[in-house]
Order: structure tokens, then C-alpha cells, then sequence
């Protein structure tokens, strides 16, 4: 049986320069407004974690790590971490900030990377969505998996695919059991009005390429009963269709 528990880590807008601010109690009408929600697979035998957030804190304390906690969990018991790409509100929260200088959050997890979006990402210096001075800690941890594939399994249970669209080489991640499939569509399926209402979106890489998946696994999520992920929307974690 799969376990699926959402890490909220709380609900921001973006600024002019795509820092990610708390709403709190503030009034807004045109910011972009989005939810940030890795989420936790547990099974038997692992506990693995769907993107890492963007570390945040209130009062000194992670609130991934509360939520955590919850569960019984630490940091310490993550054993997979899968990125789905390396924009700043999916993979800061992999390291943090001490005295003696950055460590990583999970360091008994293996963190699995597709190497072309880190080249993506070299080559776009002047992207704003990305925060290449933690960027350059994360990938010099010791317990990165370099993933090369378009597509393939991590274990027999999770599959992924490279689809591109938010960003060139953006990868998504089913994991199923003999119950369920559970599908992880990252940032081109961030939010459930996304299947409602398709469209083209210019804050992606290929906004049309990213539409276009979304059309194609509406359809087989609908014929397979797929509960779907989703990382950015402030009201609606997950939906399973029917």
C-alpha cells in the first residue's frame, strides 16, 4: 500500500524577481499566487520524497521537517529524493545553511538528477528562477544519482519519463502498486484547473509542449484512475480520476 503525504510548506506570491514571499493575511489580486507541496511516498520499505521545496522556515525550524514529524520522521529517514527539475522552489530545500557552510537535508537519500537539466540550467545564468549559489551546493553533494534516460524505472514501483515543457528537461514520476498509480506531473501539471482549463502558458519553456501532455494524460489518467499530484495548488492536493 502506498502512503501519499503532502509537505505544505505554505502559500506564497512572486515578486518582480520570482521571490517566493509568504501571502499571510495580505490582500493580493494580480501577483502570481501558488502553493509549495513536495510530497511523501511511503511503502514498506521506503520513504521517498517528490521534489525538496524551498526550505523553508518559520521560527528557525523547517516546516517540512514538522510535517515530518508527524509521520513519526526526520530528514534522516528519507532515503530518495526525485527532482523533477532544479528551479528554486523545488530544490533549495535540499541543503541548508550552517556555520561551517551548506550541508544536505536527506544525506541518506539517494537524490536522483537528470544531468541534462543541471546543463540547462549552467547555460541559463541570467534565469531568475533559478538560485545558482545554492544550485551549486546542491549539486555538489555526495549523494547525487546522475540519470542520463529519457525514460525507465528507479525501482520496479517508480517509473519517470523526461517530457520537457516547464523546462527542457523537465522528467514527471508515476508510482503504482497493484491498487493504484499514482502520477507526479511537477510544473506542467501544477494545479488541477490546469486539466479543467488547457491552455499554453508563457512562464513555461514550451508552453505548447507542455499543453499537449497535459491533453494526453487527462485521457489516460481518466481510462486508468490515476491519482494525480499537485505541487502548486494552494486548494486542491490531489485528485483522483475517475
Amino acid at each position: 500500500m502506498i502512503k501519499v503525504v503532502p509537505l505544505k510548506e505554505g502559500d506564497f506570491y512572486e515578486d518582480e524577481v520570482k521571490n517566493f514571499l509568504p501571502i499571510g493575511d495580505k490582500v493580493l489580486t494580480t501577483e502570481i499566487q501558488l502553493a509549495v507541496q513536495p510530497f511523501l511516498i511511503i511503502t514498506d520499505h521506503h520513504k521517498t520524497l517528490l521534489d525538496a521545496g524551498l526550505g523553508y522556515q518559520e521560527n528557525g525550524t523547517y516546516i517540512i521537517d514538522q510535517l515530518l514529524e508527524k509521520e513519526g520522521l526526520t530528514p534522516l529517514d528519507i532515503d530518495r529524493v526525485l527532482m523533477s527539475h532544479l528551479h528554486k522552489d523545488h530544490v533549495n530545500g535540499l541543503v541548508e545553511d550552517t556555520e561551517k557552510g551548506y550541508k544536505g537535508r536527506f544525506p541518506n537519500a539517494d537524490i536522483y538528477i537528470q544531468r541534462r537539466e543541471v546543463a540547462f540550467a549552467e547555460l541559463s545564468m541570467d534565469d531568475i528562477s533559478f538560485d545558482y549559489d545554492i544550485l551549486e551546493e546542491v549539486l555538489a553533494l555526495p549523494n547525487i544519482i546522475w540519470m542520463n534516460g529519457d525514460r525507465g524505472n528507479i525501482v520496479d514501483c517508480i517509473s519517470y519519463e523526461v517530457v520537457g515543457g516547464h523546462t527542457p528537461y523537465m522528467q514527471v514520476f508515476w508510482i503504482k502498486d497493484d491498487e493504484q498509480i499514482i502520477f507526479y506531473g511537477a510544473d506542467n501539471l501544477p494545479k488541477y484547473n490546469y486539466l479543467e482549463f488547457n491552455m499554453a502558458f508563457k512562464s513555461d519553456y514550451d508552453g505548447k509542449l507542455a499543453m499537449k501532455w497535459r491533453g494526453d494524460w487527462k485521457v489516460q489518467a481518466e481510462a486508468e484512475h490515476w491519482t494525480m499530484l499537485f505541487y502548486h495548488d494552494m486548494d486542491k492536493v490531489m485528485y483522483i480520476c475517475e
